[in-house]
């Protein structure tokens, strides 16, 4: 079976077409390296989507001084606010966060993370931390900055034309 790339140079209206063909397939290669490298397996203990939902509940105190909402965490991780109270759901089941009513508005629901969770969220940023240095060390500076210029380059001109979620 023809793999996506070799379907794309068959296609004259393919733009990477007028690109030397090992530069465009390594970009192509590139992208579908990137698109199946999966943060499971840094991660101990909680899922990637649960994981988001810590960060963000951990940051927002310390950038707003009181703790996150349902709908601003959902906000943030840009997910639905039903998909947010799932993955909350499991996050207290395993003793990681705390939910509360919000005392100035009962509409609203605040969220905590535990001591546990706390301490869940900072070994996985310890690991996540270790495996980006990793990554990272094999790069001058002068590559981080091209890198950093091409690669906003690159996804805001798929935001642009493919639009955000």
């Amino acid at each position: 079976m023809k793999d996506f790339a070799e379907m794309l140079w068959e296609r004259s209206d393919f733009i990477g077409n007028q690109f030397p063909q090992d530069v465009c397939g390594k970009i192509l290669h590139s992208m579908e390296i990137l698109s199946s490298i999966s943060p499971a397996g840094i991660l101990t203990d909680v899922t990637p989507s649960e994981f988001a939902v810590l960060c963000r509940a951990a940051d927002h105190p310390k950038r707003h001084g009181s703790p996150a909402t349902v709908a601003g965490i959902a906000s943030r991780v840009n997910v639905s606010v039903p998909a947010v109270s799932r993955t909350l759901r499991a996050l207290q089941q395993k003793e990681l966060i705390e939910r509360s009513v919000d005392e100035t508005d009962r509409r609203n629901i605040r969220v905590t993370l535990t001591a546990r969770g706390q301490d869940i969220l900072e070994e996985n940023m310890r690991r996540v931390v270790a495996k980006l240095n990793s990554i990272l060390s094999v790069f001058s500076q002068e590559e981080m900055r091209t890198i950093a210029e091409l690669y906003s380059k690159f996804a805001n001109a798929m935001a642009e034309r493919l639009g955000t979620s």
